[in-house]
């Protein structure tokens, strides 16, 4: 029995049931969630949730329970198939040599779990959830310490775009990466003109900034420990 008839018995057999109607709302949402091709915006990147072990290790013990998307109380673990990424058109200027584009990345999920921050980032400040009912280890268990979370948890780096960020572009004041950080004034701080900076000795990666971010390519991207499968990642 494969994973997607697995979970179509499930919502079956949980009809009737006055307590069943949760178990038949997330089996559905996990069933129309298998096999899902996610498309990842212009240079953003998926991200493993906190505690993840490193990618191969990850790979290597996730059994695709599933449990840490069921106890993530922001909805923010996905399990698709594939991340196809994308890469904006290369401009070259008049009478300079032709260049060749890059190739997008591709993520090989495999059902596995990832966050995509630019559509609902991770907030682990009052939760680690998802170590706590990983059954393999593949994801630590952390304690929910927000001291320990910043110490232990390397989701990634968020990585500033200056030339789309508004105040670095002095298009206008902004300030939300900065407003929604967890650990502002030590992951992230602003000049007095306003412009962010990270501190990547401090950056988490939670990707919240990404998600807070007005810009509608996102000024601000998290880089993972881990390279696409397939093609690469341009930096802005």
């Amino acid at each position: 029995m494969d994973r997607r008839t697995f979970f179509s018995w499930i919502a079956r057999a949980a009809k009737g049931t006055a307590t069943g109607l949760v178990g038949i709302a997330a089996a559905l949402r996990l069933e129309q969630a298998l096999g899902r091709v996610e498309a990842a915006p212009a240079a953003q990147s998926p991200i493993r949730p906190p505690g993840s072990l490193s990618e191969n290790d990850f790979r290597a013990l996730c059994t695709r329970c599933f449990l840490c998307g069921q106890v993530c109380p922001a909805d923010c673990i996905a399990f698709p198939n594939r991340i196809e990424g994308a890469q904006p058109p290369l401009l070259r200027a008049p009478g300079a040599m032709e260049r060749r584009s890059i190739d997008p990345p591709v993520w090989e999920a495999d059902d596995t779990p990832f966050i995509l921050p630019w559509k609902k980032a991770c907030a682990p400040v009052d939760c680690m959830q998802c170590g706590e009912v990983c059954p393999t280890g593949a994801i630590r268990s952390i304690r929910n310490d927000k001291a320990t979370i910043g110490l232990e948890v390397k989701m990634g780096v968020a990585l500033i775009d200056r030339k789309i960020c508004l105040p670095w572009t002095r298009t206008s004041w902004c300030g939300a990466c900065f407003t929604i950080c967890p650990w502002r004034d030590e992951a992230i701080t602003v000049d007095y003109q306003g412009r962010p900076t990270i501190h990547a000795e401090s950056c988490t990666g939670c990707g919240l900034c990404v998600e807070l971010c007005p810009i509608r390519y996102k000024a601000i991207a998290i880089r993972p420990p881990f390279k696409p499968d397939y093609g690469m990642v341009r930096a802005e």
